[in-house]
Parts: C-alpha cells; structure tokens; sequence
C-alpha cells in the first residue's frame, strides 16, 4: 500500500509540473490534457544507456518499451505481460507490426534487426537474416544493406518499412517492403532523419535547412518553418487526422520538450516542462499519445570509513585521481537528449577536476575540456605534466593529448576515428605508454596501446592492439598492474556474462580471475595500489550495483559498499582511496490524449 501511494504521489506531482504555469509555460496560453502514468524503465547502466526506447500500439493498448536486452510490453489498462526472451545485445529501437508483433534494434548482434511475436514470445530475425531486402547478399544502390537501417517506422498497412540508410555519401532515406522483396529510395531532403508516416502515406521527416533541423511533410517537400522559430528533434508523429505534428525542441535550460505544430498555420506550442528531457511521442489510432521523460543522475563519491560520502552535487561520473594530489578528475553536464551528428554527437559531457579533501563541491574547480563535442574521462600521467583524454570532437571518437597546465593546444594521438567507441585512457607507471580500449578493424572491443612520452608529449611507437590469444571476450576497460607488466580488465564473454582478467601487457594468454553476470556493460574496474586487490562491480542481493573487490590472483569476491544506490566505474588512487560514480537512470512513459 505504501509502494502504491508513493506512486500516485509522484504521478500528481508529475502532472503538476507538465500543467503549470510561469517562467517555462508553454509558447501559447491553451490548456494542457492530464496526463496518465503508464511504465518506468529502469536502465541497467550508465554509458550506453542513455536513451530507452518506447512505442504506443496503434490500437493504443500496448506500450512497448526496452530495458537493456529486455523487451518489455505493458498493458495501458493494466494486465498480463508477455515474457519475452532476452536479445544478444541491447535494444536501441522498438517499432510496432501491426498489434503483436514488434521490430527491434539489437545493438552487438550479428543481425541488428529481429522481430519479437508476442503471441508465441519468439524473435527471429529481419527477413530470415538476409543481409538485404530480397535475401541477396551485399550492398548495391537496389539492395541497401540491413545492418545499415536506422530508425525504421512501419506503414499502417504494415506493407512497408520508411528508414534511415547509413550511405557513403550521407544519410539517404528508403521505403523498403516489410517481407524483404522490394527496396527503392524516396523524395527526401538534406540529411533525412527520424522518418514518420502520415495518414495519406508519405513519409514525412526531418531535414536540415540552413543547419537548422526542420519537419518536411512529405519528407521531399520544402521544410516548414514553425511559429515560434524552434528546431525540431527527432522522433515525430502525427495526428490521426495528419492535421498536426509532435517533436521535440530545445529549452533554455539544455534539455528538450515535447512541442506540437498545425501544418497548416505553422503554429507551434509548447507541450510539456518537466526539469528534464521529453520527448519521443507515438499517437495511436484514437489520437492518444505516448512519450517520456527521462531522468538521469549521476554524482561522483568516495568510499570512506565504510559509508559513501558525495564528493559532487551536480552530475559527473568517471572519476580518477592526481597521481599524487587529493585531486579527481570527472565527467560532468547534463546529458541532454540533443544528439548532434555534426558534432558527433554533441550530449553536454565536460571535463572538469574537483579536490576531494574540499568536501562536497557544487561545480568544478578546474574546467580542463568544454568542447562543442563529447568529451570525457581524463588521466594524467605520472609525473602530473599531461593530460591524456577521450573526445569525439572534429568527427573523432579518440584519444587526445594536452600539457596539464593548458600551455598547448590539444592534439589528437589516436586515429581510430568515429564510431570506434574508445573508451577511457590510461598512463603505465612509468609514463612512456598509453592503454585504452576501442573497436578494431573486425568490429571487436578490444585494448590497444600507443607509446607516448610524458616528459615531452610525442608519440614514441604507434597504436598496437593487445592480443588476446584463446581468449574470445570483448575488453570492455583495462588498467595496468603497478609493475607495468600486466593488464587487469574487465571483458565481456556473452550478453550478460563479464569476466575479470590479467594479461601480458605486451599481449598473451589472459587468466580469467574472476566470473560474474551482470547486465552492466561498462561498469570499468580498478587496480589496487599494491596490486592485490581488483576492483569492480556487480549486482548485489540487494538488487543494486555495488562495488566489490576480489584478490587479483583469484578468490572469494568481497562486498565494499552497502548503501541503497546503483555505483559504477569504481577508481583507486596511489594512496588508496576509492572513488566510483552514483547513478540512477530511469525513463518514465506518460500518455494523454488530446
């Protein structure tokens, strides 16, 4: 009883927020619809995780929706759900064919694309697991490959399939059969995105104009340009009658709200204020609509006298530590929605240091990274003089290089290049090597080591992947061992299966320390100062993410911390002190109808 008052205390206060008035009310004075509670999910980490998926049925009785390789289908009404099975990797995209059966987005797999049945709770791939529609192999201007579809919405008829295809020469936008036999390209505009269907079907998306993001209806028609003048944010959905459009669109404050415009007056009004993003609407049949609202939360604490003490009071994550000052370096910002692909991509993610010993600080006290771009997880090297860290500026998603006291401009060291998923680097005790994590050239996760010298910053050798031999796992995040001769990491064997290593840092034979499952991906993991103990995170009996260690020769692992919060990429300073990353993450699904 106390679970379900607490749950209709936070649903009232939700829809207080999205109907009030002031300072973020809507651009018009026009009432807001009450809004219905329908599902939370609850993600199972934080990199990677950071935008859950969910659609409305056309008949407006089911919402679908992903918790990491969860597909999960919730009755509007309440009811029974179906218990479908886990996917390979996680699900990125959900779309509806038809009233029960579902199209999924698996990250990791082979196939990117399955078809989930809810009658018989089966999923099987795309067509058969052709490569392409009409089962033929390859990639041929008639035949876009099926791995390179991205955000596909299904026609009302389910006849067709309106995606998004990642070509050479940009983005490109098809209408491809839903049983694979037909393929053809479609009227579209600069850069397509986020496809829709209108009720006359034509597929409507969105465009850029002047490097402004604009709704085409039809997506080869001019861009319309809304009243007030607000970018439009992906995804879009029309009215039963295709008299109106939702979207989303930025705010002052760094997130988005959810927005609807009249074709034909171009009028345009606010929707929603919530602190944070919401976004993503699907409208069934009867005109009700579906979106959420996300909630993220991160802050950076220490392990101290056996109870988490909160060094950070605004969001940051990825903690690591000054080799020799109370310092730690963080990622912070707001993690917003907006995903700029010119920027690749642009989600609010800064780098920034904080004294630990100050106790809880509510900003940075140094501000080392603020790109347009993603940037992320900084180390310095032994000696304090460089700073090595992760960003995706100037189309990269690499490792850069800068003086600690900002004397020199950053520089690029790596060249794996975008989409390579590099992870966070990280110095060798006696500062001539680089270690990190990235995809290779076959698509696997793997670790690479680079040769830079920490008195003068030059490259010394070039990058060298970390070979693994009898070993099949993804490395997933690596450290040095404190003789600079090894490697702990932490690799991931299946889906939802991780193991814990050491290995030859010059590559070798690795020795499994330790197995766990888990649903974590990127949880990271520390080395010891001595090199006793690693580090890392798992599910407890509690139902949280804590921090455990385990000896690194192998062992009973040891529960660190015990409070009720979610913990990830767990960090040991030279002087032994534990930092890791609080987090919760959740994405909360409301529906009205107009």
């Amino acid at each position: 009883m106390r679970a379900f008052t607490l749950l209709v205390l936070v649903a009232l206060a939700a829809i207080a927020l999205f109907m009030r008035s002031g300072a973020r009310a809507p651009a018009d004075d026009a009432p807001r619809p009450p809004l219905a509670f329908v599902a939370t999910a609850h993600q199972q980490g934080v990199v990677g995780y950071r935008d859950p998926v969910g659609v409305l049925s056309a008949d407006g009785r089911f919402v679908a929706y992903s918790e990491g390789r969860q597909v999960r289908v919730v009755p509007v009404a309440g009811g029974a759900s179906p218990m479908l099975p886990p996917a390979d990797g996680q699900v990125r995209w959900l779309e509806w064919m038809g009233d029960r059966r579902l199209l999924a987005e698996v990250t990791g797999a082979a196939a990117r694309w399955w078809i989930y049945d809810l009658d018989r709770a089966t999923r099987e791939p795309l067509w058969g697991g052709a490569t392409s529609p009409a089962g033929q192999a390859g990639t041929t201007p008639e035949r876009p490959q099926a791995n390179l579809i991205r955000q596909p919405v299904v026609s009302p008829d389910g006849a067709w399939i309106a995606a998004i295809v990642a070509a050479k020469e940009g983005p490109e936008l098809w209408r491809l059969s839903t049983d694979g036999t037909r393929a053809e390209r479609a009227p579209q505009g600069a850069c397509p995105s986020w496809p829709a269907w209108m009720p006359n079907g034509d597929v409507a998306c969105i465009v850029s104009a002047n490097g402004r993001p604009r709704i085409a209806a039809p997506c080869g028609a001019g861009p319309t340009t809304p009243n007030p003048d607000v970018d439009a944010i992906g995804p879009i959905a029309f009215t039963p009658d295709g008299a109106r459009v939702y979207f989303a669109s930025p705010n002052d404050n760094g997130m988005v709200d959810l927005w609807q415009m009249d074709l034909a007056s171009r009028g345009a009004s606010r929707l929603s204020a919530f602190s944070r993003d919401s976004y993503a609407p699907s409208v069934a049949k009867d005109g009700t609509v579906l979106f959420r609202t996300q909630a993220y939360r991160t802050f950076v604490a220490e392990l101290r006298d056996g109870q988490t003490r909160q060094l950070t009071s605004f969001q940051a994550e990825t903690p690591w530590w000054h080799p020799r000052d109370p310092l730690v370096s963080i990622t912070y910002g707001t993690w917003r929605r907006i995903i700029d692909d010119a920027k690749y991509p642009d989600i609010a993610q800064e780098i920034g240091v904080i004294d630990a010993d100050r106790g809880l600080s509510d900003a940075p006290q140094q501000v080392i990274a603020n790109s347009d771009s993603e940037d992320q997880a900084m180390a310095w090297s032994p000696n304090g003089r460089w700073i090595a860290l992760h960003s995706h500026r100037e189309q990269s998603d690499d490792v850069w290089l800068r003086p600690a006291d900002g004397s020199a401009p950053d520089r690029r060291i790596t060249m794996l290049g975008r989409g390579s998923e590099v992870g966070w680097p990280r110095w060798s005790p006696d500062g001539r090597t680089v270690l990190l994590d990235g995809t290779n050239a076959s698509g696997k996760s793997v670790a690479f080591t680079i040769g830079v010298d920490q008195e003068s910053g030059e490259v010394t050798s070039p990058l060298v992947e970390v070979s693994t031999p009898g070993f099949d796992g993804e490395m997933m995040h690596a450290e040095w061992m404190p003789d600079g001769r090894r490697l702990a990491a932490i690799a991931r064997e299946g889906p939802g299966r991780h193991a814990l290593l050491v290995l030859p840092a010059a590559g070798g034979t690795p020795r499994v320390v330790h197995r766990m499952e888990s649903e974590h991906d990127f949880p990271g993991m520390t080395v010891s100062p001595d090199g006793r103990w690693l580090g890392f995170v798992a599910p407890a009996p509690d139902g949280y993410f804590q921090v455990f260690r385990v000896p690194a020769e192998g062992g009973t692992p040891e529960q660190l911390t015990f409070d009720p919060s979610h913990k990830t990429q767990p960090a040991w300073s030279p002087q032994g002190r534990l930092a890791f990353t609080v987090w919760s993450y959740t994405s909360t699904f409301w529906t009205f109808k107009p």
